[in-house]
């Protein structure tokens, strides 16, 4: 599947926005609102992950997938296999749609996995390189591959927390 960042692909000013959270630290909520829209996915920054909870179940736009695709250099295509829906249906659909519970509430643990290996690899490149190789502590599987599933989230979730507290992995 796709990278996380190759620079001809975002936009100088994305690049510098994403890059810019990195460098100051911010919380991994924030990262994961910028990931998902920024203002345009929630007008205010959010406080918890009770944020994302409330856009989830409300249902979140296209636009915020699509911020998500670009800012991870996934095609469209790739994105649907992720969120488990027809490539066709997700292209067709306005850029304001909103999607159900379930396809939004895994579009954001995607992004919050992101969020959370940039804050870890503090490098975009270190983490499309980790998300791209295989892992020992995930029976050889390519951490990437495994976010288009709850718990396969929450497993790239614990070796991210593990690197974060400097264990091997």
């Amino acid at each position: 599947m796709g990278a996380i960042i190759k620079n001809n692909l975002l936009t100088p000013q994305l690049d510098k926005d994403l890059i810019s959270l990195i460098e100051e630290k911010v919380s991994t909520n924030e990262i994961t609102w910028f990931l998902l829209g920024g203002e345009r996915f929630m007008v205010k920054k959010p406080v918890s992950g009770f944020d994302f909870l409330v856009a989830s179940e409300k249902g979140i736009h296209k636009f915020a997938i699509e911020n998500l695709a670009n800012v991870m250099h996934v095609p469209m295509k790739d994105m649907a296999s992720l969120l488990n829906i027809s490539y066709k249906i997700l292209v067709k659909k306005k850029d304001n749609y909103v999607f159900n519970n379930l396809i939004s509430s895994l579009s954001v643990e995607i992004a919050n996995t992101i969020a959370k290996g940039l804050s870890t690899f503090e490098d975009p490149e270190k983490l499309n390189r980790w998300l791209h190789k295989e892992n020992k502590s995930l029976n050889l599987q390519k951490p990437f591959d495994l976010l288009n599933t709850p718990t396969g989230i929450k497993l790239v979730n614990q070796i991210l927390g593990r690197i974060e507290d400097g264990v091997y992995s």
